[in-house]
Order: C-alpha cells, then structure tokens, then sequence
C-alpha cells in the first residue's frame, strides 16, 4: 500500500496534536486508510481504542469468536472477554497474549 503525500501530513499532524511521536502515529495493516477518529473518537490523550469502538465495525464479540473456531480459539478463552488491545496493535507488532503462557504453534494475524 502507497502512503499519498496528504495522508502521511494528516498523520503527522494528528501525531503532533495528540502529543505522540509520528513513529507511532503511523497505522499499519488493513486500517492504515481509516481516520484516527475512527477509533479514538473523543480520547484527550494516546491511548488503546476502547473495545466498543473495535467491535463497531468487527461486530460482536461473539460474532468474533464464531469466525476463529477451531482447536485453539483467542476469541473464546479461559480470560473470558479480552480488550482487543491486549493482543492487537495498528501502531506496532500485534501479539498473542496466549503465548505468555501457552506454547501455539505458527498463530499470525490476518490483514496485520
């Protein structure tokens, strides 16, 4: 995917606005084309999206987890519902938060 010149200025100056450096501003994956606003709507400072705003355009948690089924589900695990933060990121490398404790072979994040 092509950054134009005017995306990589709106990203720079939300950056500069939001008081983050523009490294992190930058939007990786399948959401590199959506607003910042999107996802931080009414956030006074950097932070993770709230899950309400993910599942505003993945659907519900459920839905989520009917999606993923197979032997190892992250959508439908022992801790219950997770915050999509915990193991997703746009602004740098995702990761799995299962393997803290558990050895899963080859999991990869679609469209990151």
């Amino acid at each position: 995917m092509r950054l134009t010149l005017n995306h990589a200025l709106a990203v720079l100056a939300a950056a500069v606005c939001m008081g983050v450096s523009p490294a992190y501003a930058a939007v990786n994956g399948s959401h590199a084309k959506i607003p910042c606003t999107a996802c931080h709507a009414g956030q006074a400072a950097p932070a993770a999206p709230a899950q309400k705003a993910c599942l505003a355009c993945h659907g519900s948690y459920e839905a989520l987890a009917k999606k993923t089924e197979g032997k190892f589900n992250p959508h439908d695990s022992h801790m219950g519902r997770v915050e999509c933060a915990q193991c997703h990121s746009m602004h740098k490398k995702s990761r799995f938060i299962c393997h803290d404790c558990h050895a899963i072979p080859n999991r990869t994040f679609k469209g990151e």
